[in-house]
């Protein structure tokens, strides 16, 4: 029975009259929905950009709802739209032609792609105005999604260029005072967003979901911004802290021209982002900013360890550099990559044989300096310092060199300075039994990228670094020896207070015991200045002798030299009042060393010169004859042939005698410069 009582429901409104005016109704409504749902060509009519719903429209749209005919009149619509979009893919390729004839650069390529974004939104907003009348917004998000998916099929393969290319110049054109904002005085810790509304180049870059499906190419503009930005702050020195000023300008313009090309409005503190409206902008946008800052850093780090060697040579004048360098380190934390540039460029620039080694050891002093800023405990510097301590270890000089420095006295000195306590081998301060305190509060874990040989604790002091080249320390005091004992020998009038002084310093570093000789050394000199402030009571002499201590000074080697009878004479006369002062004691002088104060009398001039006594040798010789051959000099001084010809050149050079086919010749006049 239930049965039959459908189907005469289902029968009866066909039967009646009032079910065919119904049926004549509902088809009425369905035509004039699909005729209003149509998709219009937009180019051919002005009024079919913006279609008129008419109370009939509307009538019409809720009949057929009622009667359960909307899906298919939105899939009808669905289908139209894709078969006629072929009228949207024609629009853009004529842009695209348009856009192939102009530059990248171009300001064309702003105007073309604005005027193509609207001409897209329009054939949107034409199209999907008209599912208004549905009255259910669910239809409307889908054709808008259906839309986009069609679109970004029909756009060709260069659209992300010149996408690329728009986005560029919209960047490029923001006011002066977001590209270049004022100083701020404020070190920045990461991108400090100071919110600026900006527009973005065209209000239908969202609305056509350009974003994000093309985010990648608006993340590209941004970090090729970011990038110029931080080439042209590193490039401007090292004489301040750049990186700050960097932030800066990132915050002011690509973070507002990025904020710009999302909807909401936005308000920013610091370097906080929080917004009013918009939520996913606000989760998009906040990661993004610290993406920024990394990006930004990475930039710099790449830029200043390109630089690093240079930036080493020039501390610490460089001292800015450094900072914003230790900042980006611990940022990026690429500190691999920082040691294989630096021991790269340390290989090509420095490690070879033609830098001196004296060049070689004040960079290295520089690099140990940088590194303690860049990586306090120490680890870069034992990674770069290795290869650097090897080469100074391989070269002949390097002990001389080290020694010259540490009689020089300040330059070598630092903040780190232990009490006057030296390194050992291992790197541990002597007295030390090189154990780690485990009850220190302050104690840290070695670095993660540690050599096993890393030893960590309190880094030593400059000289402690340099001492520890070598195995033991013996080396560097026996060359300290040897540097007093040329130093000494080379002082006038036995003023010695400037050894005394370094003497004393370096007793701080090394320790009484291990300076004992040149104690020794110092009080000989003393000594010679009581002896011949004796000597000189008794007669009147021009030698002044400095008496050593044989066994206390380095080996001296001896001299064949054999003095004229007017220098002779002068020490013999010493000798003997020496003598008679010490009867106990004979003096046995060194001939080859020391100096003498000559006052050359010629006929035209007087020339008064600090000679060496081979070279007072020589000229006395001449007060015997005017020319000689230098066989018959080197026969009476005794001398070898290279320490004769480099005496008389000497002379030659003061324009004292000359030579002339082997014959050497006092110049009493003389001779015209030619």
């Amino acid at each position: 029975m239930a049965l039959v009582a459908a189907l005469n429901d289902w029968n009866a409104p066909s039967t009646s009259a009032q079910g065919a005016r119904q049926y004549e109704q509902l088809a009425h409504a369905l035509k004039m929905a699909k005729e209003y749902l149509y998709p219009r060509d937009v180019s051919s009519s002005r009024s079919a950009i913006k279609p008129v719903e008419t109370p009939d429209i509307t009538a019409a749209f809720k009949l057929a709802v009622r009667d359960g005919r909307g899906s298919s009149l939105y899939s009808d619509f669905m289908d139209a739209v894709d078969s006629r979009f072929y009228l949207v893919k024609d629009d853009i390729e004529r842009y695209v032609d348009d856009l192939g004839v102009v530059q990248e650069d171009d300001q064309d390529v702003g105007m073309i792609m604005s005027e193509m974004l609207e001409r897209i939104a329009i054939w949107q907003r034409a199209w999907g105005v008209p599912l208004r009348a549905f009255q259910d917004p669910k239809l409307i998000g889908s054709f808008t999604s259906t839309f986009h998916s069609l679109l970004h099929s029909s756009l060709p393969p260069l659209f992300p260029s010149h996408l690329l290319s728009f986005l560029t110049l919209s960047l490029s054109s923001l006011p002066a005072h977001l590209l270049d904002p004022p100083q701020a005085p404020q070190l920045f810790q990461s991108v400090p967003v100071n919110y600026h509304k900006v527009p973005p180049p065209s209000p239908h870059l969202s609305r056509l979901g350009i974003f994000p499906r093309y985010s990648g190419t608006l993340s590209k503009v941004a970090y090729k911004e970011i990038e110029k930005i931080a080439r042209e702050e590193a490039g401007k020195g090292w004489d301040v802290r750049r990186l700050t000023r960097a932030r800066q300008r990132v915050g002011d313009g690509v973070a507002n021209w990025l904020s710009g090309m999302f909807e909401g409005k936005s308000q920013c503190k610091g370097s906080m982002l929080t917004r009013t409206g918009n939520d996913s902008a606000q989760a998009a946008l906040r990661p993004m900013f610290s993406r920024f800052d990394y990006y930004l850093c990475k930039c710099f780090f790449d830029i200043r360890t390109d630089e690093l060697f240079d930036i080493i040579v020039d501390f610490p004048d460089s001292m800015a550099a450094l900072e914003d360098l230790k900042e980006c380190l611990f940022k990026v934390d690429q500190r691999l990559e920082l040691v294989n540039k630096l021991n790269a460029a340390n290989l090509k620039r420095l490690l070879h044989p033609g830098a001196e080694t004296k060049v070689v050891l004040s960079l290295y002093i520089s690099t140990i300096r940088s590194l303690r800023i860049l990586d306090p405990p120490g680890v870069l510097l034992h990674k770069v310092a290795t290869p650097i301590r090897a080469h100074l270890r391989e070269r002949p000089d390097t002990i001389k060199c080290i020694v010259a420095a540490l009689v020089e006295g300040e330059e070598i000195g630092d903040e780190n300075e232990n009490a006057g306590l030296i390194k050992d081998d291992l790197g541990m301060a002597s007295g030390s039994d090189g154990i780690e305190d485990w009850s220190d509060p302050k104690w840290d874990p070695e670095p993660i990228d540690a050599a096993p040989e890393f030893r960590s604790g309190k880094a030593g002091d400059i000289v402690s670094t340099l001492v520890s080249i070598y195995e033991t320390r013996e080396v560097i005091i026996k060359e300290l020896q040897v540097l007093l004992a040329t130093r000494l020998l080379a002082v006038k009038d036995y003023d010695a207070v400037k050894e005394i002084r370094t003497i004393e310093l370096l007793k701080l570093r090394f320790g009484e015991q291990a300076l004992h000789v040149c104690d020794v050394m110092l009080k000989d000199m003393a000594d010679s200045k009581r002896i011949d402030d004796h000597v000189q009571g008794d007669i009147e002499s021009n030698v002044h002798p400095l008496v050593i201590s044989k066994m206390f000074w380095p080996n001296i080697p001896g001299s064949s030299l054999q003095l004229p009878p007017k220098l002779q004479k002068a020490q013999e006369e010493y000798e003997s009042a020496f003598h008679h002062f010490k009867p106990d004691k004979h003096l046995r002088f060194l001939q080859s060393l020391g100096s003498v104060h000559l006052s050359v009398e010629l006929e035209d001039r007087v020339i008064e010169v600090e000679a060496t006594p081979i070279q007072a040798s020589i000229i006395e010789l001449f007060e015997r004859k005017e020319s000689w051959k230098a066989d018959e000099l080197k026969e009476d001084l005794k001398i070898p042939s290279g320490l004769l010809k480099d005496a008389l050149n000497w002379w030659k050079e003061k324009g004292v005698v000359s030579e002339e086919k082997g014959i050497w010749r006092l110049l009493e006049f003389a001779e015209e410069e030619e």
